[in-house]
């Protein structure tokens, strides 16, 4: 999960994300967000900066 971590922080330099020792995945930006899993903090993230997502997409898919 670090390196999930610090993948999410790379392509998401404008918010701060966390995750504590319980497991809740944390992101502090635009709004606060928090969930459980990661896919459900994925959602959240895509629903609170649907750009910053395309932005990681396209990032992504020029590094492979």
């Amino acid at each position: 999960m670090r390196v999930t971590l610090l993948l999410l922080q790379y392509l998401f330099p404008e918010w701060s994300i966390t995750l504590d020792r319980e497991g809740m995945w944390r992101a502090t930006g635009r709004v606060l967000i928090s969930a459980s899993d990661l896919d459900g903090f994925l959602d959240l993230l895509h629903t609170a900066d649907p750009e910053a997502c395309e932005r990681a997409i396209l990032q992504l898919r020029e590094a492979g």
